[in-house]
């Protein structure tokens, strides 16, 4: 039986996630650049600055928000319940093949054929 792994995942949902990741890096470089005027003196940036760690702790948590909703998204699609799915068709395949198996084994007096 194959375990299918939702990794990897659909395009779209990927997608959406790497915008999410590249709006969250641009806070951060704003936000660095903000902290590296201060340091250099500019103290009218300073009020500037506690307003964009605000906005940079709203934008953490919407980006942890997005990427859990793409990774379900991708999870759902792929047909993973639990962090894994099963493949039912070569499940379905291998139990036919021992089915098989056992049958031919029946005539042979491999398996009992009944009540002994």
């Amino acid at each position: 039986m194959t375990m299918i792994s939702p990794i990897g995942g659909e395009d779209a949902a990927q997608a959406v996630l790497v915008a999410a990741e590249e709006h969250y890096q641009r806070a951060i470089d704003a936000l660095n650049t903000l902290i590296k005027d201060v340091d250099a003196g500019q103290s009218a940036r300073a009020k500037e600055l506690k307003s964009a760690l605000s906005e940079l702790g709203k934008a953490t948590q919407t980006a942890f928000d997005e990427r859990a909703k793409v990774e379900k998204r991708i999870r759902n699609e792929s047909g993973a319940v639990h962090d894994y799915a099963l493949d039912f068709e070569q499940a379905r395949a291998e139990i036919g093949r021992r089915l098989a198996c056992l049958s031919t084994a029946a005539g042979t007096g491999s398996v009992s054929d009944g009540v002994e």
